[in-house]
C-alpha cells in the first residue's frame, strides 16, 4: 500500500460554512446539515428501526468521507437513543484530507451548541488525532461507540480492514468534482466488506456511481433527494460473500471460534494488564495469573516512562506502528481521563539533538516533511530550554501531545475492573491442551494470552519464540530545590518531570543480562546522560543520593513485539518446509494454529506505545472485530514471522 503524507483539508469559509478549495464543494447543506444527514443517510438506511430491533451485539457503519464528522455525530445520537445499552456501534470512516483541529472546532461549533450533540462534539475534538496515514481507533461514550478514522485513499484504506459492514454512508464530494474517489477499486472494497443484509445510501445519483455499485452486486433505487437535490440513490447488497484465498495462511485470522465468555492472561505487567482490560471491556471475564505478589514487578515497575516515538525521516513499517501506537495510547489516556499528572501527563516531549549526527538527522526529518506539526516540530536550543524549564544547549524535536506515564499506576487502574480476577503468587508450571481447552492451574479456558516478557518457557514444545532479556537500570533522586522540569526530555536517555517529589531518569541497556541488583556504574552512566542533556539540572542533583531499580525488558530480533495468535512451530516448519518467496503463491490449507493461544511479548523499552495497541489487536482477534491497525502492519507483528523468514532463507540457500 502506498504511504503518502496526509494533506489537510484546505478551506474557504462562508460565514461558518466550510467549503473545500480542493474540490470546490461544500461539506453539508447550507439550509440544514443535520436534516440532510437524517434524510440521506439515517432514514434511507432505515437506521432507527434497525437499531431498535438489533439482535446482534455490534452494528457497523462504513463511510467514505468523514469531513466534519457530522454524519458520525448524528449516527452516534441515534445509536445511543435507539440501541440497547449492551450494544456497540462501530463507525469506520475514510478521509483523504482531514481537517486541522482548529478548522474542525470551528465547523462543529454550531453543531455542538445543540444539546443532543454537545458531548459527542466535545469527545471528537478532544480525541482528534494527528494527521498520520492509516488507522486511528477512538473510543467514545465509555466504549459504546468505536470510531475508526482511516486517513488516506478510501479504496486503499478499506483494503486493509477485515469486517462486515451493515450500512454504508457513501459521502464525499460530488463525483463531478471528486471523480478520483468514485472508482472501481472503491466499489470492489464496498462489495468485499458487505453481506446480503448490507444497505447503502448516497446523496448522488450520478451514472458513474450507479454503474459502479451495480457492477459489484448492489441493487439500486432512486428516491427524492434532500432540499433542492432532485434525486438520490439507496439500496442493498444482493450477492453472497465469497471468501478469498489467502497467500499466507499463517497471517490469516485463526479459525473462527465462538467468542469466549472467559479467558486466562498470564503476566501482570503492562502487556498483561492492557490485554486483560481490552478483553474485559468487550464483555469477557478474565482470570489474570501472576507469580509475583503484586502486579508490575518486572519491566513495568519503573515509576515513570517516556511516552513518545523516535521516528525516521522516511516512515518505515516499524515507525508507522510506533507512531500510531503512540496516538492510540494518548487517546486511551484521554478517553479514560488519566492525563492527571499521577497516572500520566501529556506535557510534551523534547527529543534533543545531543550530537552533530543527531542534529543532521533531525533537520533531514523536518526537510523530508513526512509528519504533521501537530505530532512534532523542530525547536531551537533556546526554545527547548523554555519548554523544558531548565537550560539545554541542544536543539530538539518537540512532540506536543506526548509525555510520560506511570506503568505501575496504569496497571493498577486497568486491572481494577469488575470482569478481571487477579491471582497473585501463582506459579504456572505448564500450559497444556486437553483436546478441547487449555488447562491453567486446574482451570479450563478456550483462550489463553501469554504476556510474560522474555520468559517463554511455558511455550516449550508448542512454539519457539526468539525473545531475549535486556537489562535496564533507572536512577531516582529527590527533586527538591532543583529547576522544575516541565516536559519529558530525551537525549541518549530520558528524564521526566518530577512525580511525588522525585526525578526518574536513565536508562542503561544491557542485552542478555538478567541481573537485578543496582550497579553504581549504571547510576554513573545515567548521570552522564543527564549531564549531556540538561547540564543545570545535572549540577543540582549530581551529589544527591541515588536509588532506583533494575529490571529486564524483552527484546526481539527486529525490536518489534510479537502479537497475536500462535502456530505450532514444529508443524509450521514441516508444513511449509520449502517455502517459496513468490508472494503470489496461494495455499489451500490452514496454518497449524494452537487454537486459542495468543501472545503479547517483546515490547522492549517501547511498551507504553505498543502494549495498549497490541492488546486491542488480540482482543479484536478473539472477538472477531476490526483491527486498530492496517492489515499489513498486523502481519509484521506476527509471532510466526521469524520462523517464516528462516524458512525462506533456508529455501533460498537450497535453491
Amino acid at each position: 500500500m502506498t504511504h503518502k503524507k496526509i494533506e489537510h483539508a484546505q478551506l474557504n469559509w462562508r460565514d461558518e460554512q466550510p467549503e473545500s478549495t480542493q474540490f470546490g464543494d461544500i461539506y453539508f447543506s447550507v439550509e440544514d446539515g443535520i436534516a440532510e444527514t437524517e434524510h440521506v443517510f439515517i432514514q434511507s438506511n432505515k437506521l432507527p428501526d434497525r437499531l431498535a430491533q438489533l439482535d446482534q451485539p455490534i452494528f457497523t457503519i462504513g463511510e467514505t468521507g468523514f469531513g466534519t464528522g457530522l454524519n458520525f455525530l448524528v449516527a452516534r445520537q441515534h445509536f445511543l437513543t435507539s440501541a440497547k445499552p449492551h450494544h456497540t456501534l462501530h463507525f469506520i470512516s475514510c478521509e483523504k484530507y482531514p481537517m486541522r483541529l482548529d478548522d474542525l472546532k470551528r465547523a462543529l461549533t454550531p453543531i455542538g451548541a445543540k444539546t443532543p450533540f454537545t458531548e459527542g462534539v466535545n469527545q471528537l475534538v478532544r480525541l482528534w488525532p494527528a494527521a498520520l496515514p492509516g488507522f486511528h481507533k477512538l473510543s467514545f461514550d465509555n466504549g459504546r461507540i468505536q470510531l475508526w478514522l482511516l486517513f488516506g485513499d478510501a479504496a486503499e484504506q478499506l483494503s486493509q480492514i477485515d469486517t462486515r459492514v451493515d450500512a454504508w454512508f457513501l459521502d464525499g464530494f460530488a463525483p463531478s468534482k471528486n471523480s478520483e474517489m468514485w472508482n472501481d477499486a472503491l466499489f470492489k472494497q464496498l462489495a468485499r466488506l458487505s453481506s446480503e443484509q448490507t444497505s447503502f445510501a448516497t446523496f448522488t445519483s450520478a451514472g458513474i456511481v450507479k454503474r459502479g455499485l451495480q457492477s459489484v452486486g448492489f441493487e439500486i433505487k432512486k428516491i427524492p433527494g434532500f432540499g433542492r437535490k432532485r434525486e438520490m440513490i439507496h439500496g442493498q447488497f444482493n450477492q453472497t460473500h465469497h471468501s478469498q484465498s489467502f497467500s499466507q495462511p499463517w497471517l490469516a485470522r485463526p479459525r473462527t471460534l465462538k467468542i469466549p465468555s472467559n479467558c486466562a492472561v498470564i503476566g501482570a505487567g503492562l502487556a498483561g494488564a492492557t490485554v486483560a482490560h481490552a478483553l474485559a471491556e468487550k464483555g469477557i471475564h478474565v482470570d489474570l495469573y501472576e507469580r509475583a505478589p503484586k502486579p508490575a514487578t518486572g519491566g513495568s515497575g519503573n515509576p515513570q516512562g517516556a511516552l513518545y516515538a523516535k521516528l525516521p525521516a522516511v516512515p518505515t513499517a516499524a515507525s508507522r506502528i510506533h507512531a500510531n501506537g503512540l496516538q492510540f495510547t494518548v487517546n486511551q489516556l484521554k478517553s479514560l481521563n488519566l492525563n492527571d499528572q499521577q497516572h500520566a501527563d501529556l506535557c510534551g516531549v523534547l527529543q534533543l539533538a545531543v550530537t552533530e549526527k543527531d542534529k543532521k538527522l533531525q533537520h533531514k526529518l523536518i526537510e523530508a516533511n513526512n509528519y504533521p506539526e501537530t505530532l512534532l516540530k523542530l525547536v531551537s536550543a533556546d526554545e527547548a530550554s523554555e519548554l523544558a524549564g531548565t537550560n539545554t544547549d541542544h536543539s530538539a524535536l518537540f512532540f506536543p501531545e506526548a509525555g510520560w506515564a506511570s506503568p505501575p499506576k496504569l496497571v493498577d487502574y486497568l486491572l481494577n475492573h469488575d470482569k478481571i480476577n487477579c491471582y497473585f503468587n501463582q506459579t504456572i508450571e505448564v500450559v497444556e491442551h486437553d483436546g478441547q481447552q487449555w488447562l491453567i492451574n486446574g482451570k479450563r479456558y478456550s483462550n489463553v494470552v501469554i504476556c510474560s516478557a522474555y520468559e517463554t518457557e511455558l511455550l516449550n514444545g508448542l512454539a519457539k519464540l526468539d525473545v531475549k532479556p535486556i537489562r535496564g537500570q533507572t536512577s531516582w533522586c529527590s527533586a527538591m530545590e532543583t529547576p522544575e522540569l516541565k516536559t519529558v526530555v530525551c537525549g541518549e536517555g530520558y528524564i521526566s518531570p518530577a512525580l511525588n517529589g522525585e526525578y526518574c531518569f536513565g536508562a542503561s541497556f544491557k542485552v542478555n543480562d538478567s541481573s537485578q541488583d543496582l550497579k553504581q556504574e549504571e547510576h554513573q552512566h545515567n548521570l552522564d546522560l543527564l549531564q549531556r542533556a540538561l547540564p543545570k539540572l545535572f549540577e543540582a542533583v549530581q551529589e544527591r543520593e541515588l536509588t532506583g531499580r533494575a529490571s529486564q525488558r524483552a527484546g526481539t530480533r527486529d525490536y518489534l513485539p510479537m502479537v497475536g495468535a500462535l502456530c505450532n512451530t514444529e508443524k509450521l516448519i514441516e508444513q511449509y518446509q520449502r517455502l517459496s518467496v513468490d508472494a503470489s503463491t496461494e495455499f489451500n490449507d490452514t496454518a497449524p494454529w494452537l487454537d486459542g493461544l495468543y501472545v503479547s511479548l517483546g515490547h522492549g523499552s517501547k511498551g507504553l506505545i505498543t502494549c495498549p495497541i497490541a492488546a486491542e489487536i488480540i482482543a479484536a482477534q478473539i472477538t472477531h472485530q476490526p483491527y486498530p491497525l492496517e492489515q499489513e502492519l498486523i502481519d509484521i507483528l506476527s509471532p510466526q514471522r521469524f520462523t517464516i523468514r528462516d524458512l525462506i532463507r533456508t529455501t533460498n540457500k537450497r535453491d
